[in-house]
């Protein structure tokens, strides 16, 4: 009687491991199909007083900071927020839009697996050494930079009618923001050196690909030709 007794416990454990890990996979696969999709939007229009802005993407703790688990991310930190922050204070002495996106995840069984981009985490905050010179910020839960946050309306009100990128994954969330903003008619400038995907040659490649899409690859040294003589913050 306690043998039958002690088997149907262990089955009901099992069978309980089981459903709960056919949940996670499904919704593993779920996210994941999700995490593909690319916005298209509405064109942009033609606006009275156009101006760039930068996008830094997902310059956080999880990525390039103490919590990251990304190698080439971590040796290629320091250069990475050089060129970041340089750009950023670039486009904040002539008065251009800066606008910082980061991961947030609040999925809990995503998170369960890995909670690196937990909403309200320290893992998931910006980076320490980033220098964060606006309050224009967002938090996105998909690779899409614009997808069902307010990046679209921020760039509206702000009549940004070409977009300077920084940021990583250069494969993942910058690909498929590019792509996003390719969409709605932007001008797309890639900071080549600003940008990392997770090797040096993945990152060479995704420049081959932004180009390809239509974007242009430029570097941080270059930006006051490309800015112009716009007024400059005293």
């Amino acid at each position: 009687m306690k043998r039958r007794t002690f088997k149907k416990i262990l089955t009901g454990i099992a069978g309980v491991v089981i459903l709960f890990v056919l949940v996670v996979v499904v919704n593993l696969l779920i996210v994941n199909n999700d995490q593909k999709k690319i916005s298209q939007g509405k064109r942009i229009q033609e606006y009275e007083h156009p101006q760039p802005a930068l996008l830094v993407i997902d310059i956080q703790e999880a990525t390039t900071g103490e919590y990251s688990l990304y190698p080439f991310f971590r040796s290629n930190a320091d250069n990475l927020l050089l060129n970041i922050n340089r750009a950023a204070g670039s486009f904040d002495q002539h008065q251009l839009p800066v606008i910082f996106v980061k991961s947030e995840i609040t999925n809990p069984l995503i998170n369960l697996i890995n909670n690196s981009y937990a909403k309200g985490s320290a893992s998931a905050a910006f980076d320490q050494r980033l220098n964060v010179v606006s309050d224009l910020q967002l938090s996105k839960k998909v690779k899409d930079s614009f997808r069902n946050t307010r990046l679209d309306s921020l760039l509206i009100i702000n009549q940004v009618n070409e977009i300077y990128v920084a940021g990583v994954d250069a494969a993942e969330c910058v690909n498929a923001t590019v792509q996003a903003a390719l969409n709605r008619g932007y001008r797309i400038h890639i900071l080549r050196d600003a940008v990392l995907s997770k090797s040096q040659a993945a990152t060479d490649s995704m420049m081959v690909v932004f180009t390809g899409l239509g974007a242009s690859v430029v570097i941080t040294d270059s930006l006051e030709h490309h800015l112009g003589p716009r007024t400059i913050r005293k």
